[in-house]
């Protein structure tokens, strides 16, 4: 019986070692455009709608969290790609509770631009 299995072992390695090796491609990841904008040009917030207007790069990965201040898990995060030098997102936080939030906006390259939002 060990036999056997030693023989089947070996019958194994060398028919897996007469396989053509396989050459894995991988696809590159798109960062997007290195940003050469990255700002908050301004905020509103009406009851506890907030929209944003971000100053952006055409073509750069930017991501939007939404933190409840002092805490590190988000309640809102959102990646988009600047299809305009102006990008304007609304964020309802009615479903929140009320406290103070922490509206955090980020670019590809790391810069990290923060502003308070209060919620009633």
């Amino acid at each position: 019986m060990k036999k056997t299995i030693i023989i089947i072992g070996v019958l194994l390695l060398l028919v897996s070692g007469c396989e053509k090796p396989r050459i894995i491609q991988y696809q590159p990841i798109n960062l997007g455009t290195v940003s050469k904008t990255t700002g908050i040009k301004s905020v509103s917030q009406t009851d506890n709608v907030v929209t944003v207007i971000f100053e952006t790069t055409i073509g750069s990965k930017y991501s939007v969290q939404i933190t409840p201040f002092g805490e590190d898990t988000p309640v809102i995060k959102e990646g988009f790609t600047a299809v305009d030098n102006t990008t304007q997102k609304v964020y309802d936080l009615s479903g929140q509770s009320k406290r103070d939030y922490d509206l955090t906006f980020i670019d590809i390259v790391g810069k990290e631009i923060k502003y308070p939002i209060v919620v009633k």
